[in-house]
C-alpha cells in the first residue's frame, strides 16, 4: 500500500533514501460489526505494532468476520444489517475502538460486498449517523463506492457528499478491479489500474471533503505493475488532489 499525505510531510525514514508521508495500520479482525467487543489481545497487537512504527492511523473495515466471542471466523467481511440495533451495536465497539488507541486516531472504511442483509437504513445514512455519533475517522474505499453503486444501483456521488459531510477527518482508498462474467458482478480485486471513472468519483471525493483529507492510499494485492506503471499511477493521485487544492484556493481568494 503507498501513502500519498496531502498534510505536511512527516519526517520518517528507514533508512537513509526512503521517505514516508504517513504510516497507517491496516486492520482486518476488529469486526466492529460483530455482537461482541474486540479482543483485548488483538488490540493491544495493533496498538503495539502502531507505536513500534510510529504509525498515526489504524484502520479497519466497516463490517463482520465472526459471529461473537470466539466465533467462527468467516475469513472475508460481511456488511452488517443497517438496522438501528446494529447502529448501536458498532458505535459501541468503535468508540471502545477508539478510546483503547487514542493518541493513535482511528480511520472506518466502507467496504464492497457481494450482498446486502435486509434493514430499515440506507448505508449512507448508516455511515452518517456512525460517524457523527462517535467521532471517528472515515477511510472512503472509493473504489468500494464505485462497485457497490453499480452492482445495487444507487448514486454513488451521493453517498460520497453524503458520508464526507459526516466525517471530521478522512482518507481514501483507490484501486482497480474486474467484472466477473459469471457473477454479473463488478469485483474490488486490487489487482489492476484505477479505472477513470474511479478517478472522477475520487476528485469529487476530494473537493467534497476538502480541509478534512489527511492521506490517499493506493491499493494493489496482485499483477504488480513495473516502476514506470506505480510513477504513472500514483503521480495521476497526486496531480489530481493537487489539482483540487489549487481550485479550492482559487475559489476561497
Amino acid at each position: 500500500m503507498v501513502a500519498v499525505s496531502l498534510k505536511k510531510k512527516v519526517d520518517r525514514y528507514i533508512g537513509d533514501d526512503i521517505d514516508f508521508d504517513h504510516v497507517s495500520v491496516h486492520a482486518l479482525k476488529l469486526s466492529p460489526g460483530s455482537p461482541d467487543a474486540p479482543a483485548e489481545e488483538y488490540l493491544s497487537a495493533l496498538k503495539a505494532i502502531a507505536e513500534e512504527n510510529g504509525a498515526e492511523s489504524i484502520s479497519d473495515h466497516l463490517g463482520f468476520t465472526r459471529d461473537g466471542d470466539n466465533g467462527v471466523e468467516m475469513g472475508h467481511f460481511a456488511p452488517v444489517p443497517m438496522t438501528e440495533e446494529a447502529l448501536n451495536n458498532c458505535s459501541r465497539n468503535i468508540e471502545l475502538i477508539m478510546n483503547y488507541f487514542d493518541p493513535v486516531e482511528f480511520y472506518l472504511e466502507n467496504i464492497a460486498y457481494l450482498f446486502r442483509l435486509q434493514g430499515t437504513l440506507k448505508e449512507a445514512d448508516f455511515i452518517s449517523r456512525l460517524l457523527e455519533r462517535t467521532g471517528t475517522g472515515l477511510l472512503l474505499d472509493v473504489t468500494n463506492v464505485y462497485v457497490n453503486a453499480l452492482n445495487f444501483n444507487f448514486d454513488m456521488y451521493e453517498f460520497v457528499e453524503q458520508v464526507t459531510a459526516s466525517a471530521e477527518r478522512v482518507q481514501m482508498h483507490l484501486a482497480g478491479g474486474v467484472y466477473d462474467e459469471k457473477f454479473k458482478m463488478h469485483m474490488d480485486t486490487h489487482s489492476h489500474p484505477i479505472p477513470d471513472p474511479v478517478f472522477d468519483l475520487y476528485r469529487f471525493a476530494l473537493e467534497k471533503s476538502h480541509g478534512k483529507v489527511g492521506a490517499v492510499f493506493v491499493e494493489r494485492d496482485q499483477n504488480f505493475p513495473g516502476e514506470e506503471g506505480w510513477r504513472g499511477e500514483i503521480g495521476r493521485v497526486r496531480q489530481i488532489a493537487e489539482h483540487v487544492e489549487a481550485k479550492m484556493a482559487a475559489t476561497a481568494a
